[in-house]
């Protein structure tokens, strides 16, 4: 006979049923974070990669805006390599894409830190300097009344100047410190664009209007427009920078009718019969437009397997070309 009655044989039975099954979900549960883990360090692995593939897309632009430089001996314009949309090169397990684009051929915002005239204005007011009147131009161009383009230059001219002054139609620390949620005026110069939007009376709608046209450079606070890679798409622009003395569709013209490799010097622009008079009239005027860049900004993507990076980057070129430095990183893309 067997020494424990079958009652007990059977409660050690379930007892012994149960240590298995814990046994056997504690090894599912450790095989499960086992593959987390994995999968985790796998993402992790293939983010890094994607970064470095991201990283390398800035030397190759450097190459392709070096050989730029020297191919046209520093005139910048729109058949050239560098000006190739969406450009993408196979990688090992993935892809790199990427597009430059001239940071000279838009509306610096910048700019509008520089002093204003003092007493020169009416009433005697200051004077908006000549990047203030350009961009107003510009606002004009797109639609906007002349006051409302006014106040929105000045708004954005007092919340990057230096000094803590509001202008006649500006806003200076106490009108952002009486919002909803209050803030100061930066008082220094944009790293990006998007800081517009923290600007008194710039809505969404205007923002995203004025996108086309806009960008910073950072660190520089000089207009300076490259004409042979400004495009038809952006001739607001460039009635603007000539507060509107000549039209929209003058400004078209102009565009169209530029060579297909850029004008090869200044001259060939400003002697342009709609424009010389202008230019003649107003010699400081001349020195806002060039044919050469010395700032590009690179938009880079790279892909491995599930893993996504991209990057934008401003590249400064010296020397016509025999330097190429990155000034700033931004990482994920932001309009």
């Amino acid at each position: 006979m067997s020494k424990f009655p079958a009652k007990q044989r059977g409660v050690a039975l379930i007892v012994v049923m149960l240590i298995v099954a814990m046994v056997a979900i504690i090894a599912t549960n450790i095989n499960s974070r086992n593959q987390l883990s994995v999968r985790r360090t796998l993402n992790l692995a293939e983010y890094d990669q994607a970064f470095w593939y991201a990283i390398s897309a800035e030397e190759l632009a450097k190459k392709i805006l070096k050989q730029d430089f020297e191919d046209a001996d520093g005139t910048v314009h729109l058949q050239q390599y560098w000006a190739q949309a969406d450009v993408v090169f196979p990688a090992e397990n993935g892809e790199i894409g990427g597009t430059i684009s001239d940071l000279q051929s838009c509306f610096n915002l910048n700019a509008l830190s520089v002093e204003s005239v003092k007493g020169a204005g009416g009433n005697g007011q200051p004077k908006l300097p000549l990047a203030g009147v350009q961009y107003k131009g510009l606002l004009v161009a797109l639609g906007m009344d002349d006051f409302g383009a006014e106040r929105l230059t000045y708004t954005l001219k007092d919340y990057i100047d230096e000094d803590a002054t509001a202008s006649q139609f500006g806003a200076e620390d106490a009108d952002y410190e009486s919002r909803a949620v209050p803030y100061r005026a930066a008082n220094t110069l944009m790293s990006h664009r998007s800081e517009l939007r923290a600007v008194l009376g710039y809505t969404q709608d205007i923002y995203l209007k004025l996108l086309p046209y806009i960008c910073v450079i950072p660190g520089n606070n000089k207009q300076v427009l490259n004409v042979n890679t400004i495009k038809v798409e952006q001739a607001a622009l460039l009635a603007g920078m000539f507060d509107n003395k000549i039209s929209v569709g003058e400004a078209e013209n102009i565009i169209n009718q530029r060579p297909g490799d850029g004008f090869e010097k200044i001259e060939d622009f400003t002697e342009i019969s709609s424009i010389s008079s202008l230019i003649a009239a107003d010699a400081a005027l001349k020195t806002s437009f060039t044919v050469t860049t010395e700032f590009f900004k690179l938009e880079a993507g790279a892909k491995v397997e599930n893993a996504t990076f991209r990057l934008d980057s401003v590249l400064k070129v010296a020397n016509s070309g025999g330097s190429i430095d990155v000034l700033t990183r931004q990482f994920g893309g932001q309009k």
